[in-house]
């Protein structure tokens, strides 16, 4: 449960998802680092699935393809390269940006495991239903979640004139990849990884199929449907990569917000499928 939990996370969100899994069901380090090999290989190989789908003449056949048209059709490629430019460009951060950024996190961290304490106690247990409710409710990496997207809600301002949260986090959750990394087992890689590697695999299989599917059915483009499962699988940032990469330049600001979303809500079904395969 604690594999899927992650995954669950993972895949919905991303790497931030991820950690707070890790941290919310205390998967041991041997285990984490066994799964980060596994994905990260399968990711690895699936961005070139994506990347080589809009290629293959079948879904040329079947799916609409208006973005993939306009490139080839030699539409906005210089827009496309600015784009590019503008997104993995440097950006404007001051010492009172670091400090007043981490300050609030501090805070924001502090006051949801108080919250997530105080509800732990008080909410009692004894059946599948109040148990659910008091791991949901009593987890302090959903608080955090809830308080940071009630605050950039109903704050917006407040929070968009914090520059350089996104660097910083990205930054810090790379450590804590390097961190889970180091003491990881090559045997226990090799003997553990290709399990979690069907595992991770039949996940993403099932991913790919029903994005299809229901992209066709409900008549979505092929470049939305790829960069859809490219933001599940990988994240915003693979996401916006590939569509950069492929010059949709239209489809940059969308994915990221799908992909923002993601995170938002990855926390959220990450414990609730922890929780609720335990209980059984």
């Amino acid at each position: 449960y604690k594999m899927a939990a992650m995954m669950t996370g993972s895949y919905i969100g991303g790497g931030v998802n991820f950690v707070a899994m890790t941290q919310s069901f205390n998967t041991d380090a041997e285990w984490v680092s066994a799964l980060v090999v596994a994905d990260n290989l399968l990711m690895a190989l699936y961005f070139f699935v994506l990347l080589a789908i809009p290629s293959i003449s079948f879904f040329r056949k079947h799916f609409l393809h208006p973005h993939i048209d306009e490139i080839e059709g030699q539409v906005d490629v210089n827009e496309g390269e600015t784009l590019a430019a503008q997104y993995w460009g440097r950006k404007e951060i001051s010492l009172r940006d670091i400090a007043f950024g981490v300050a609030l996190s501090f805070v924001i961290v502090w006051v949801s495991k108080e919250i997530a304490g105080f509800l732990g106690r008080v909410i009692p247990t004894g059946n599948f239903f109040l148990d659910l409710i008091n791991g949901f409710l009593g987890n302090e990496y959903l608080m955090i979640t809830t308080i940071t997207m009630l605050l950039a809600t109903y704050a917006p301002n407040f929070m968009g004139n914090i520059n350089g949260a996104q660097e910083i986090g990205t930054f810090l959750i790379y450590i804590f990849l390097v961190v889970i990394g180091v003491p990881a087992s090559l045997q226990l890689i090799l003997t553990k990884a290709p399990l979690l590697l069907l595992f991770t695999g039949i996940i993403v299989a099932i991913n790919m199929i029903v994005s299809l599917v229901l992209g066709k059915l409900f008549k979505f483009t092929l470049e939305e449907i790829l960069l859809a499962s490219n933001a599940n699988i990988g994240g915003p940032t693979t996401a916006a990569a590939m569509a950069i990469a492929k010059g949709w330049n239209k489809l940059i600001g969308p994915i990221i917000l799908a992909g923002i979303f993601g995170y938002i809500i990855g926390n959220y079904l990450g414990i609730f499928m922890g929780n609720f395969l335990k209980l059984l």
